[in-house]
């Protein structure tokens, strides 16, 4: 931490740089930090980490250190801190969200809020990742108050900040309520979703598919972010940013042929 210099901050999402998440969080945490924007320009939920490597993007600014991509959320991430558009600023960490919907378990492998979040830690700058759920349901349209997370964030900041270690991204889930009962370090919960492909014929050599969700339902070890944010927490999440490989590498493999 620099002492009473003020954090520098990179702020992106999935949700699109018009989303209120974004805006809500970086007007507040403003108050405490320079705020760095850059963010897609549209609706990328759902992308992980994917990234443009065969084509230019392109970048729109908004006003002082606030800008649009036509990327995804790790292009921005890497955009930041692989180039100078922000005159080589060493940030201090960087934040993805807040995301209009959870991301737990699951959700972890698709999400491009979490992607985001991944990016920085591999460059070895803290990444964390916000998620909010609306009371409404998981997934529902409205019921969404980004001002009590926003808060929590700015209040906590450097303690955030300070859980980083190598591999580690933050992943943070809550309610979307404006009181918390607290917080509580979480396990990762299952996420089955339950989602079909209906197809649908256009001609003799064309289909058209449709992806529909199904009935979600969740289920996990005790402790996990599911549960916590249910019951009214805030759920702190750590991951790695590395896949792990499982369990027995370095082992002969003899039943094979070869």
């Amino acid at each position: 931490m620099k002492g009473k210099e003020r954090l520098k901050l990179l702020l992106t999402n999935d949700d699109g740089f018009d989303a209120e998440g974004i805006r809500v969080l970086s007007k507040t945490l403003e108050e405490k930090a320079d705020v760095y924007v850059l963010a897609p320009d549209r609706n990328r939920s759902g992308v992980s980490s994917h990234i443009v490597l065969a084509e230019s993007l392109y970048f729109t600014r908004h006003a002082e250190n606030r800008y649009s991509c036509t990327g995804y959320p790790a292009d921005c991430v890497i955009s930041a801190l692989r180039s100078n558009l922000f005159s080589d600023v060493k940030f201090d960490a960087v934040i993805a969200g807040i995301n209009k919907g959870p991301n737990m378990g699951t959700d972890c492998i698709y999400s491009g809020t979490i992607a985001a979040a991944r990016q920085a830690v591999l460059y070895g700058i803290p990444g964390i990742a916000l998620s909010l759920t609306s009371p409404e349901g998981e997934y529902a349209p409205s019921g969404y108050d980004y001002q009590g997370l926003s808060d929590f964030v700015k209040d906590n900041i450097e303690k955030l900040i300070s859980l980083y270690e190598n591999d580690c991204i933050i992943s943070i889930n809550a309610m979307s309520i404006k009181k918390y009962k607290g917080v509580r370090y979480t396990a990762l919960c299952f996420r089955d979703y339950k989602d079909k492909i209906v197809f649908e014929v256009q001609d003799n050599d064309s289909l058209k598919s449709s992806f529909l969700s199904g009935s979600l339902t969740t289920t996990g070890p005790l402790g996990n972010e599911y549960e916590a944010v249910s019951q009214g927490y805030i759920a702190l999440t750590r991951l790695h940013a590395e896949p792990v490989d499982f369990r027995g590498a370095g082992s002969p493999a003899e039943d094979f042929k070869v």
